[in-house]
């Protein structure tokens, strides 16, 4: 079995009730990461589940131990479980995505590959339709996300990202909700990281059901691009005053 790379790779996933999804995904992961490099771990992010999820999760740590699972006490949302993701992560590249594998894992080797000379690589999809409240939805986000922070990219909340950790260190992440992906990206461009898009086939669903298909998760992001969009401010003027003391 050739291995393309001799850098070190987390790939985390966040889980909250997905008890038949998570194991074919975990075995998939383990396929694909061996062909990638020797150095990877994977992070499960359990979100508090009750459905027995993190039991599974544990039972296929013990297993292996490039598995690693942390657990939520109680559901803490997705933004909270993808930045338990990031500061767990301790290999040099980190990759993310969804339990339910909305993107075959084996993009991860190109995306890996297309990293070369970038600073972050994300997926955008080429094919999705989940109907006209959705659609809505993600033209009114995507608009109010480029038009604040300058983010520059197909496809905003896509759940397929890889980027070195040592940029991460430097971002300052906050949100709950979905927006997490949008905080992501409005903190690359604000250190004028370079992004590489990749065209991914979406897939859809195969077991569970979506746990965003509904208007609170909605308002709750258009709340936090808002108080994000105020912290910016706030940090903009604060950097000011900083700089006319010195004058």
């Amino acid at each position: 079995m050739a291995i393309i790379s001799t850098k070190s790779v987390t790939l985390f996933y966040p889980v909250y009730n997905e008890r038949e999804a998570i194991t074919p995904m975990t075995l998939k992961a383990l396929e694909v990461m061996k062909t990638i490099t020797e150095d990877f771990e994977i992070l499960i992010i359990d979100d508090g589940s009750s459905d027995g999820s993190a039991e599974i999760a544990d039972e296929l740590a013990q297993r292996d131990p490039r598995i690693r699972v942390i657990h939520h006490e109680g559901n803490k949302g997705y933004g909270q479980a993808l930045r338990t993701g990031f500061s767990s992560a301790s290999k040099t590249i980190v990759a993310y995505t969804d339990c339910d594998e909305p993107v075959d894992l084996w993009e991860l080797p190109q995306a890996l590959a297309n990293l070369r000379g970038h600073d972050m690589v994300i997926g955008y999809r080429v094919n999705r339709w989940d109907g006209w409240r959705r659609f809505i939805y993600s033209k009114i986000y995507n608009g109010m996300v480029r038009l604040l922070f300058g983010v520059k990219v197909h496809d905003i909340n896509f759940s397929f990202k890889m980027m070195w950790r040592d940029d991460l260190s430097k971002f300052h992440l906050g949100a709950g909700s979905v927006f997490i992906d949008g905080e992501l990206l409005a903190e690359a461009a604000r250190y004028q990281l370079n992004i590489c898009e990749l065209p991914i086939v979406y897939q859809d669903r195969k077991v569970g059901y979506s746990k965003f298909n509904a208007l609170k998760p909605a308002i709750d992001t258009f709340k936090e691009i808002i108080a994000y969009w105020h912290r910016r401010g706030v940090e903009a003027e604060t950097d000011a005053a900083v700089v006319r003391e010195r004058i």
